[in-house]
């Protein structure tokens, strides 16, 4: 990665920064959706984890490379469940990648 001290702010206008596997560990994202929805599910629908991985997983990759893949409304929409809160019940998991921060507090400069 490159010295945030080393860019030459000055010139540059826009940073777009995409923040699951940028700025943020995965290992939420995939703790959540792969580990901790189904769980949930198992327990809404009276199934085991296992169970509810074999039945919901098909559903959700049905939707991977598509909008609705990235869109919490549309899950909340399939699940019925508050999927925002929800992943509030798991955000202690939630990693900032190393220099994030300092990156971060130059570019805001």
């Amino acid at each position: 990665m490159t010295n945030p001290s080393s860019i030459n702010w000055p010139e540059i206008d826009t940073i777009l920064l995409d923040m699951d596997g940028t700025l943020l560990d995965l290992n939420f994202d995939l703790h959540f959706w792969m580990e901790y929805l189904p769980l949930v599910l198992a327990n809404k629908h009276n199934l085991t984890h296992q169970e509810s991985k074999d039945k919901f997983y098909p559903v959700m990759r049905a939707e991977e490379g598509k909008l609705h893949w990235y869109c919490l409304d549309y899950w909340q929409k399939i699940f019925e469940l508050d999927i925002a809160k929800l992943k509030e019940d798991v955000a202690h998991l939630i990693q900032v990648h190393p220099f994030v921060l300092e990156f971060l507090e130059q570019a805001r400069q």
